[in-house]
């Protein structure tokens, strides 16, 4: 395939009237000719790398707790015409039982090569986070590091690549220490956590913060002293990379300012944490959270703003292709930064960089194209066209 004349965002780099080459599922040049009867007429549009979203839980109405393959393909499908092409399937706090089932169901879809969108890996958002800040996770399943045990993660490191955490829960240190040497990245967030529990994780491995800002720790005074949280931590400390929700709604364009002049693009990365009703018509419809387990949450969208009943905010209904153009024309961000935040970075976040997240010879031939309303107008992955306009 040759992607033809399109202004490629690499995104390191911004070249017009740009001709990029695949042979196969492979990247094998940017610029040049080729022979290749195979052509997708890129003229006038940005040719992005294939979008990366390490957070999101579902779409079109599946939820990846769903633990089915008619909600995978549902959320897939969803990812795959808001021009992503990888994602990390993410859980939220439930029965251990059915997280599992989500993990096999992650681990099935991991072998497919069909898929419109790639699922290179699982993120558990919980269970081990803080009661104080759990935000819209369910309380009746949070656990304990120290009491409750994690035998059921590590049995399943091979495909989970991000857990989420509160640094401040009984054994949280020692748990940090174990998922890291497994090779699993450990993240935190929906924590009550302060300096003499967040440095301690950050130096046993943490290196990574759930969606910033969003049901996280802050400076307060503990015992007469001002103590730093994970919301500062996370923008000072350099081993640590942070996730934006820029929907304008969690993140909005000022905060989206602060943690681009802190991080740069290459430490910060944008997640859509999209639940089940993003890419469904707006309405007055209530919606679960995760999977219908007796004990369901349950939410509606206001205002493009997704809620639990009692007014707190849930994740977004936003894919991370519109947080491009949010970070552009409202965080007032260069694009080919925009870009890298949704591609590159998340990428390197997971490891990842050496096959997807950017256009470059060898990679995965996969691309996010965008009008220059910056719209998504195709995605292909592994050389193939999955969806277009």
């Amino acid at each position: 395939m040759i992607i033809k004349g399109g202004t490629v965002i690499t995104p390191f780099e911004k070249k017009c009237d740009t001709n990029v080459i695949c042979d196969g599922d492979r990247i094998t040049s940017v610029g040049g000719n080729s022979s290749d009867k195979d052509v997708f007429d890129a003229t006038g549009l940005f040719v992005l790398p294939g979008l990366v979203d390490i957070h999101t839980h579902g779409g079109f109405g599946g939820d990846y707790m769903d633990a089915t393959e008619e909600s995978f393909d549902k959320a897939l499908a969803f990812q795959s015409q808001n021009g992503i092409t990888s994602v990390l399937a993410t859980s939220m706090t439930a029965p251990v039982e059915e997280i599992e089932a989500m993990l096999d169901m992650t681990r099935k879809y991991m072998k497919r090569a069909d898929t419109p969108t790639r699922v290179v890996g699982a993120h558990l958002e919980g269970p081990y986070i803080s009661y104080k800040k759990k935000g819209a996770q369910p309380e009746a399943f949070l656990r304990v590091p120290e009491r409750d045990g994690y035998d059921f993660i590590l049995k399943n490191k091979d495909i989970i690549k991000d857990v989420t955490i509160a640094t401040e829960l009984d054994g949280a240190i020692d748990m940090v220490k174990e998922l890291t040497d497994c090779g699993i990245m450990v993240s935190c967030a929906h924590d009550d956590g302060r300096e003499d529990t967040i440095k301690p994780a950050i130096d046993a491995g943490l290196r990574h913060c759930t969606h910033w800002y969003c049901a996280m720790s802050t400076a307060n005074i503990v015992d007469g002293v001002r103590s730093v949280g994970m919301m500062e931590t996370a923008l000072i400390d350099p081993r640590v990379t942070i996730e934006l929700i820029a929907d304008n709604h969690h993140i909005i364009p000022a905060l989206q300012r602060l943690a681009y002049q802190s991080k740069g693009p290459l430490g910060m990365c944008v997640v859509s944490d999209c639940l089940r009703a993003a890419g469904l018509e707006a309405g007055d419809n209530i919606y679960t959270l995760g999977s219908d387990d007796g004990v369901p949450h349950y939410f509606k969208i206001t205002n493009g703003l997704a809620r639990l009943l009692d007014g707190t905010f849930a994740g977004s209904v936003q894919p991370v292709s519109q947080m491009i153009k949010n970070l552009v024309n409202d965080g007032r961000i260069p694009l080919e930064d925009a870009v890298c935040a949704a591609s590159y970075s998340p990428a390197k976040i997971i490891g990842m960089d050496n096959e997807i997240g950017s256009i470059r010879q060898g990679n995965k031939a996969d691309f996010c194209i965008m009008d220059k309303e910056l719209n998504v107008v195709a995605t292909i992955k592994d050389g193939k066209v999955v969806y277009k306009k």
